[in-house]
């Protein structure tokens, strides 16, 4: 038996019909969904402390109940991209991973193991907040992208990586099925018949149960933990650029100019080349990566550790029409304060209420 706390209102007032602040379970399961309302009240508080419910947070969890939903369909409508001639033979060389295939594995290792331990010592709330931030921020927002990429060279390749996004889907369907039963059984079916019906040769090491509520706990596999260490480098590198690109303006479609030196990490940042310019959105035609390099005029430095990008100005922005656009913005200005000025110099100062006045100075 596992007692929680008090489920109060949204402000943390008890709920009472006199108070006209009751929250009936059986509206919200109608509009979010029961497992969007479970997964709230599983994770929502923690152990000793009395439950908020908000109903913004019960509609974010019928959020991620849809990207399962999401993650799912695009693994499913991803099969055609390999057949079972495209099998390595394990017997006769290892599995050929990519670092992000590695990473993720780990990632997956990691998860379970935290979920494992966290469950074992009463906390269930956190070990769920943990499985949702693996599946939606790592292998929805980050794995699910680069498949794409993986999954367009075919062949062996494209076999590999429906296997990886088979193993971690599968596996954190398992992690969330006490938490979210109805969606995590019904997309797991799904999962399962797919992968039955394509006869790729990609099952579980025990093979398909007949239902998840039933299939095996997953086990930790093993742990890349270099490539994890390179990779999760990457992924800072990726939201730099972004966060430049965004700062600047730059049009989501625009590929830009990009140069990197990666001291003894070059092998690496090469061999992800073209995923590094899927992601940043870089012109991988231009992209120049090195050992060293000699800092170019005119451009933004995001450093990491042993790993330097410069991005050149000129390929962030059009220098003439931004000089324009700040010009115009810098006339505005001067407008807005020759107003406020003239303002603060006359009547109002003295006859308005003093906090308008400090608003306007």
């Amino acid at each position: 038996v596992y007692l929680h706390g008090l489920v109060r209102d949204e402000h943390g007032k008890k709920m009472s019909k006199t108070a006209g602040n009751v929250t009936d379970p059986l509206d919200v399961m109608a509009e979010y969904g029961t497992d969007a309302l479970r997964f709230t009240l599983l994770t929502g508080g923690t152990p000793g402390n009395d439950l908020n419910l908000s109903l913004d947070r019960v509609a974010s969890n019928r959020n991620f109940a849809n990207k399962i939903w999401n993650a799912t369909r695009f693994v499913t409508r991803s099969l055609d991209k390999a057949t079972a001639a495209n099998a390595p033979d394990e017997s006769a060389t290892p599995v050929d991973y990519t670092a992000a295939d590695r990473w993720i594995l780990t990632r997956l290792a990691q998860t379970i193991e935290t979920a494992d331990r966290l469950m074992d010592n009463y906390l269930f709330g956190e070990a769920g907040r943990q499985v949702y931030e693996f599946l939606w921020s790592e292998y929805a927002d980050w794995y699910l992208e680069l498949a794409k990429v993986q999954l367009n060279q075919g062949g062996s390749r494209a076999w590999t990586t429906l296997s990886v996004l088979r193993q971690v889907l599968d596996e954190s369907l398992r992690l969330l099925h006490p938490y979210i039963p109805f969606v995590t059984e019904e997309t797991w079916q799904q999962l399962r018949t797919a992968f039955i019906d394509a006869d790729l040769g990609i099952e579980p090491l025990e093979g398909w149960a007949e239902a998840l509520i039933i299939a095996d706990w997953p086990q930790p596999g093993p742990r890349y933990e270099q490539e994890t260490a390179n990779f999760t480098q990457l992924q800072e590198l990726v939201r730099g650029i972004r966060a430049a690109r965004s700062d600047n303006d730059v049009e989501p479609a625009r590929r830009i100019l990009a140069t990197i030196a990666a001291g003894d990490k070059t092998p690496f940042y090469e061999e992800q080349r073209e995923i590094l310019a899927f992601l940043a959105r870089l012109d991988e035609n231009e992209l120049q990566i090195s050992e060293t390099t000699t800092a170019p005029e005119n451009a933004l430095t995001i450093t990491l550790g042993d790993v330097t990008c410069y991005l050149p100005l000129a390929g962030l922005v059009d220098l003439e029409q931004e000089r324009q656009r700040l010009n115009k913005e810098l006339a505005n200005l001067e407008q807005e304060i020759a107003r406020v000025s003239k303002l603060l110099s006359g009547p109002f100062a003295e006859r308005a209420p003093a906090n308008v006045v400090q608003k306007e100075r």
